[in-house]
This record gives C-alpha cells, structure tokens and sequence, in this order.
C-alpha cells in the first residue's frame, strides 16, 4: 500500500503528537550515593528535603534486613517500625527569616509600633494548612531591665553562646550574682567576668533586674488574600506576655488551600503609647519585615515498613503509598520511627536534593543524607525529555567541534539515502 507523501506526513505528525503525549515516570535521583556508614535507629530518624514534582507514592531506602528468615518467608524486617511522610516548612529557605540566631546587622528595629500606623508584607505560601505568621519582636526591656541577677543555689548553670541551643561558654555555680545586660528569646543574656557575652536560661535565676518598662495594649494580624483582598483571619498577642528580642507567632485556624496562594498580612498595634509600645524587627531602609509562614503540620502518608519490598539487586527497601500531592516545589521529611527491634539504616555523605542533614535522635553527630530515593507518580512528559535531550546534545557538539563535522556528515548522508530511495519509488 502506497501512502504518498501527504500520507507519510500525517504519520509523522501523529508520531509527534504521541511522544508529546507519552510520560515517564520521575525519580528524585538518578541513582542512589554511595554509603558512607550507618545509622541505629532505637526510637526516631528524620530526613529532610527538596521535592520538585507532585504524586510523591514511595521512598526506597537502602536498609539492613534481618540475616535469616523462616521457610518461604518474604525477606522484611518484621519489627514494626514505621515511616510517615510530612511537609518541611520550617527547612525552606525562601522566605525572609532564613536563620533563627542570625540578627544581621543589616536589619534592624522599626521604630515603636503605635495605633495608626500598619505594617505589613505580601507573600506566597508555598504549602497548605497556613496557621500563623512569625515575626520578631522588640519590648525595649519591658521584661527584664539591667543590673545584678542571682542564680538558684540548687543548681549550676551552663552559660551558651546563644539561646537555647548555642554552643557551651562557662558552666557557673548556684547561688552566684551575674551581671545582666538584656535578654533573648526568654533566656537572660549575661556577660561574664572576662567580658564574653552568654545566655543562660531564664529558670535558672532566682533574682532578675526589675523591667525597665510596662508595654500596652494588642498586636494584631490581619491576613488577607492579595488577589481579592478578602480577609481571612485575625489573630491578636497581648504585648504585656512578649520577651524582648523574641520570635513569636501569630495563630490562627488552618487555611486548607493556601499551596501557591499569594496573601498579604498587616500587622498593627491598638492601645499602645509611646513609651510602652513594642517594635518589629525588619529592614529598615525598605519597612520589611523579617518573618516566616507557619503551617499546621499534617500526616501526609503513614506506612508499615514490614510491608515495603525488597530489591536484592540494590539491597533497598521500597515502601509505597497513595500518591501525595500537592508536593511540587516544597520541602518534606520522612520520619522512621522503629518498633521492637532496631533499624540499621545507611547514610551516605552526599545529601539528597536540599543539602539538609538526617536528624537522628539517637546519634546526633551525623552531617550526612539518608540514603534513599523518592518515586513519584506525577510523569515527566516525553517531550520534555527529549527537548532537554537535544540540549544537551546541542552543547556537547558546540564543545567539540571534530564531533559536529563527523555527525554532520552521517546526518547529510541519511538524509541523501532517504532521498535516493524515495525518489527510486516514484515517491
């Protein structure tokens, strides 16, 4: 049967539009790193990372199985433990308040926060469930005032180099006077005899300067859809329970659908003074503040481990589930929890796609990535695939020219062949 070139024609754009139409499935790595050692999971392992596509449906984890099993057993592990899958705001870095100790001097205060006047920013939230708004607040010491403070006689007290989690200075004896200077997230920040300055933590102290004032009145945030300017929520913070130099958050009920919605948010004082009125921290050459969305955290996917498969060839554990979405553009974290026995998971010093460390509460001091994979069920078009193909073809020719003479002239020499042939057809 002879189709003509009008025929041939149709062929090939029908073969075109198939391959645009044609998916692939999507990995979030092309294969897995090589491991470095491993982890003993006795109660809870976390992983962090970057997601770029939706329908995130299994993790394959590269795992230690136990060495016998029964007559026609399933290898598994039998144990009990559990994976859950979660969203990771808290690890995204796209959004202003980037680092929870960094106060860059390139920030700074706004000015006292009065009645009349807003602050306020635009945004776009990057996952669902947005419950609150954090901000930084100054209370110029309504909360505590400099001087003397005296330790408990009960306890010693370990000076940090920040708050909370900071890195150990000085370990002080009970009962001793310290020299108070200010204060920091609730802790009370110090300065020790050889002029460093430290944080030591606020129950420590049986005696703290008095404030050097008393702040009144409300915060209020006002969270509005920027598209419409619908209100959402409101959400108030009595200034009078504040802690000077302090991240705190404004909360509110869930909003479901806020994946990729812009919102813009104000935030304004009612029955403050001067004098007794607090400040937000920010930029205060452009008036923006320094902030991060918070998000209601939600069990995006819970699976058995004794269900996962195991592949003998990549010595690998695939735990599948209903496809998650949406997971596009955000950051997550699988959670493995174990059960009656210990895992043994491999870690690897290649991060996943994040470049976040494993958190181990077991063994803490590990900087490495899980060595794992994520399958996703939201497919890469064929057609995407082949153009970034080309691309890449297209710059290895540019970078060798001999190459591009040589495929030149096998290229030409088809396309006489076919020629030839054709026309030898009466084509």
């Amino acid at each position: 049967m002879r189709i003509g070139r009008w025929g041939s024609l149709c062929v090939l754009c029908i073969l075109a539009t198939s391959l645009a139409a044609c998916r692939t499935p999507l990995a979030l790595v092309p294969s897995l790193p090589e491991s470095t050692s491993t982890v003993t999971v006795r109660t809870r392992l976390e992983q962090p990372f970057y997601s770029p596509a939706d329908g995130l449906a299994a993790v394959e984890l590269r795992i230690n199985l136990p060495s016998s099993f029964g007559p026609e057993e399933r290898p598994s592990l039998g144990g009990g433990g559990v994976l859950r899958v979660f969203y990771a705001p808290e690890h995204d870095p796209r959004y202003p308040d980037t680092d929870f100790y960094a106060w860059p001097e390139s920030q700074g205060w706004l000015g006292e926060l009065l009645p009349g006047r807003l602050v306020g920013q635009v945004f776009l939230s990057r996952y669902p469930y947005l419950d609150g708004i954090t901000v930084r607040v100054g209370t110029y010491g309504a909360d505590i005032g400099r001087g003397t403070g005296r330790l408990r006689t009960d306890v010693s007290a370990i000076v940090r180099e920040a708050p909370i989690a900071g890195r150990e200075l000085a370990a002080l004896p009970g009962g001793g006077a310290v020299e108070v200077i200010g204060s920091r997230e609730g802790w009370i920040r110090v300065r020790l005899p050889d002029g460093r300055i430290g944080y030591i933590d606020r129950a420590l102290f049986a005696e703290l300067p008095p404030p050097t004032r008393e702040n009144t009145g409300l915060l209020v945030l006002r969270l509005y859809r920027a598209g419409d300017g619908e209100l959402l929520r409101e959400a108030h913070l009595d200034v009078r329970a504040l802690s000077d130099e302090s991240h705190v958050t404004f909360r509110f009920a869930p909003v479901p659908d806020s994946y990729r919605v812009e919102y813009r948010f104000t935030v304004e004082a009612v029955g403050s003074a001067p004098g007794h009125a607090v400040t937000l921290w920010g930029n205060p050459s452009t008036g923006e503040l320094v902030f991060r969305p918070s998000y209601a955290p939600v069990v995006l996917a819970e699976v058995s481990l004794d269900s996962g498969r195991w592949s003998g060839v990549q010595n690998t554990l695939e735990v599948r589930f209903p496809p998650i979405r949406p997971t596009r553009d955000t950051y997550l974290r699988f959670v493995i929890e174990s059960g009656e026995r210990p895992l043994v998971v491999h870690w690897s010093m290649v991060r996943p796609p994040g470049n976040l460390p494993l958190r181990s509460q077991d063994d803490p001091g590990i900087w490495g990535g899980v060595v794992f994979n994520a399958r996703y069920l939201d497919d890469v078009p064929m057609a995407t695939v082949f153009q970034a193909g080309v691309g890449r073809a297209i710059r290895l020719f540019l970078n060798d020219p001999p190459l591009v003479a040589v495929y030149a002239l096998i290229l030409a020499s088809i396309a006489l062949l076919v020629g030839w042939s054709w026309r030898s057809r009466g084509r």
